[in-house]
């Protein structure tokens, strides 16, 4: 959603996805097979956490055949869009929390280039090197499980669902949550 939003097509760049609703785990493998297709060119992945965690196995290919994909890995800690949905839909999200490992630690165990991001001041730099690496390079950056991704149009039904969900989560003692949901998304409300 996040590439969906901020990145576009400019002619060098093409951006690939399943772009379908519910699919999950399918930026790795496109991009594995994207860049046999040409090794010469940069391909990247922009995994979630919980697809990248499906698949891990896969990066296990990036290394085995020396393929150099740099894998962007939004570590949220969550189901992020099964968890957007559910308010959307007016149901509190429930089992959507993941607790995962440090994902960077287990690339180097691999035998690859792994770094983790955890403060955002590191993230440029950390970025830099993982392009320079010729080989394949996670990045494991974590980011805050209660930023929404606002879609570019919101509906009628889409505020009613929120509110409706948001009311519940509140009634059931999650005022705390709802704060911080709103103060970590509106950084992403597109500004005019």
């Amino acid at each position: 959603m996040w590439a969906a939003r901020y990145l576009s097509p400019n002619g060098k760049r093409r951006i690939i996805g399943s772009f379908s609703h519910g699919s999950m785990a399918d930026a790795l493998p496109q991009a594995i097979g994207a860049q046999f297709t040409d090794r010469g060119r940069q391909v990247v992945s922009m995994s979630g956490d919980g697809g990248f965690s499906m698949l891990m196995g896969d990066f296990l290919t990036l290394v085995q055949y020396d393929l150099p994909v740099k894998v962007v890995l939004f570590d949220n800690s969550s189901l992020g869009t099964v968890e957007l949905e559910m308010p959307v839909s007016g149901l509190p999200s429930y089992g959507t929390t993941n607790r995962n490992p440090d994902f960077a630690a287990i690339a180097r165990a691999a035998g690859a280039y792994g770094v983790r991001v955890e403060k955002p001041e590191q993230l440029t730099g950390v970025l830099r090197d993982a392009f320079a690496h010729k080989g394949p390079a996670p990045v494991d950056v974590v980011t805050g499980p209660d930023a929404l991704s606002i879609p570019p149009r919101i509906s009628a039904g889409t505020v009613t669902g929120f509110a409706l969900s948001a009311s519940k989560i509140v009634l059931d003692g999650g005022m705390g949550r709802m704060i911080q949901m709103a103060r970590s998304s509106l950084r992403n409300i597109p500004r005019p």
